[in-house]
């Protein structure tokens, strides 16, 4: 199993080959309470939905790896938030967006 001073180490390496990005780790591996079959949360913020960013992080890990594109997560948020004041409810204050957004480990 990885550690986190171990991810962060392997994800500092993506700056080497990727500039104008800016790179997380968010969920288990990020609150400390990773188990043997959890997967690595990376946030992305910068270069929206490049594949080839994604795909190069992938691969340097022997586990799953989910990448969460903080911009689409921003849109999704607000488009929720927007509809519902328009329906006259709260907004969502734990969406994962928000929640990323408090917990998110920038690299």
């Amino acid at each position: 199993m990885l550690n986190l001073s171990e991810i962060i180490k392997t994800l500092q390496s993506v700056y080497n080959k990727y500039d104008n990005i800016k790179i997380g780790l968010a969920g288990s591996y990020a609150n400390n309470t990773s188990k043997i079959d959890s997967d690595i949360d990376v946030v992305i913020d910068g270069d929206s939905m490049r594949i080839d960013i994604a795909e190069y992080i992938k691969g340097l890990f022997s586990i799953p790896v989910d990448i969460l594109w903080l911009e689409l997560l921003k849109e999704d948020d607000e488009e929720l938030d927007r509809y519902a004041l328009s329906i006259g409810v709260p907004q969502n204050k734990h969406s994962v967006y928000k929640t990323i957004l408090r917990e998110v480990k920038w690299v």
